[in-house]
């Protein structure tokens, strides 16, 4: 039986493979902040858009044709570039922006590691076998570099922390605490549907510490430094570990979680809050096994996790997976009590 790809199926195949090339292009324009430029409604000539970004309008007008033809931007044939939806998602005013996402994943650290892909087939790290040194070190050497992944993550376009709060009942607990909370975001948009908790970000002391007081809802949300390896603040009604635990191998996240079980009251809930992928593939989203990959080659043992995977998790520090909320975002809420 042969298995011949039809011409549509060798062609898409092609253009998955040139991806990378797609990806630097689109890294370019958001570095030059180029959506910004271009009037919402109505065109700009390329050779304007050259001037405005201090580059050459001849290549810049070849970039954006590429860009075009996967309905990236409209170029006429008299060199007038104007917003498709796609190029729209681009600007930085735009709700759910993709500008920054466009930086962060092709940044100079990510590229690297992908490039350094092959040694997670063998148990490696990609991030340490590229650069010498782990990721959260590679970010603290590369300032600038960490400001973008701050920026993506302030931005993330999966709209995590307004859909747990409308997601969620909030309203009988009376302290809430955000563990790896970084700006408090989450939090805000807790508290300010549920008027009754208090929260607390629980993060690095460096973290905490850039949290402004007009930030911190009037007294309303507090700030305590550590680390979740050692302890977890005791005493709260909820504890929230939003996107944390793909950040590590499973070892070290059932040290998290069981810190976080040592902490808590009776009747105490966790919420994890996570994508969850399906084993199947074809039933999944492309999106949620793309991220998993990426946090193979960032971290080399972090992962994306299956709903059957985190239960196991949970068992193992000593808790019950009670229920998996499907959200309006890629992200789901995994609730968890003590077992």
């Amino acid at each position: 039986m042969t298995h011949d790809g039809t011409e549509s199926d060798r062609e898409a195949l092609d253009l998955l493979i040139r991806g990378f090339q797609v990806s630097r292009m689109l890294r370019l324009v958001a570095d030059l902040a180029l959506a910004d430029k271009i009037p919402r409604d109505g065109s700009r000539h390329v050779s304007d858009l050259a001037t405005a970004c201090s580059v050459l309008p001849t290549p810049l007008l070849r970039v954006l044709r590429a860009l075009a033809a996967f309905g990236v931007f409209r170029v006429g044939a008299d060199g007038s570039v104007a917003h498709s939806p796609r190029s729209m998602l681009l600007r930085t005013d735009e709700p759910n922006s993709l500008h920054h996402g466009a930086r962060f994943w092709t940044a100079p650290g990510s590229w690297k590691a992908w490039g350094a892909l092959d040694s997670a087939l063998a148990g490696g790290d990609p991030n340490q076998a590229a650069w010498g040194m782990d990721r959260f070190q590679y970010l603290r050497e590369h300032p600038a570099e960490a400001r973008i992944f701050d920026a993506f993550m302030a931005n993330f376009p999966d709209r995590r922390h307004q859909t747990l709060a409308v997601s969620y009942d909030f309203s009988g607990a009376k302290l809430i605490v955000d563990i790896g909370g970084g700006n408090a975001e989450a939090l805000r948009q807790i508290l300010e549907r549920f008027p009754g908790p208090r929260g607390m970000v629980f993060d690095r002391d460096d973290v905490v510490a850039a949290i402004p007081p007009d930030a911190r809802m009037g007294g309303r949300i507090d700030v305590r430094g550590g680390s979740f390896f050692d302890r977890v603040p005791e005493g709260a009604d909820i504890y929230l570990l939003i996107r944390v635990l793909h950040n590590w191998s499973d070892d070290d996240c059932i040290r998290i979680l069981r810190n976080c079980r040592s902490a808590m009251n009776p009747g105490a809930r966790l919420l994890i809050v996570e994508q969850i992928i399906e084993p199947d593939p074809a039933l999944g989203r492309p999106s949620g096994y793309l991220v998993d990959t990426h946090m193979m080659a960032m971290f080399g043992a972090a992962r994306e996790r299956t709903e059957t995977e985190f239960s196991e998790l949970l068992e193992s520090a000593g808790f019950a997976l009670e229920r998996a909320i499907e959200t309006a975002s890629p992200v789901w809420i995994i609730e968890a009590g003590s077992r």
